[in-house]
């Protein structure tokens, strides 16, 4: 829809290894750099797929969203 890391506001970010988390908090600081949205790690048990490690949710607002009071 045309929203970039500056975008967004907040992440969640869900890993079902505790070992992975610094690597996952790296990746995530280098992707958004100065933009810095909210953000939280949860362990959680499992993801729809088993070879999946880390799902990440993202929620932007963007300019166009504001002018138009959405």
């Amino acid at each position: 829809v045309g929203a970039g890391p500056a975008d967004v506001v907040r992440t969640r970010m869900f890993i079902t290894d505790p070992a992975v988390r610094d690597a996952v908090g790296r990746v995530h600081l280098e992707f958004f750099g100065a933009a810095r949205p909210a953000a939280t790690m949860v362990v959680v048990g499992g993801l729809l797929d088993p070879r999946w490690v880390v799902e990440i949710e993202a929620e932007a607002i963007m300019a166009s969203d504001v002018a138009s009071g959405e």
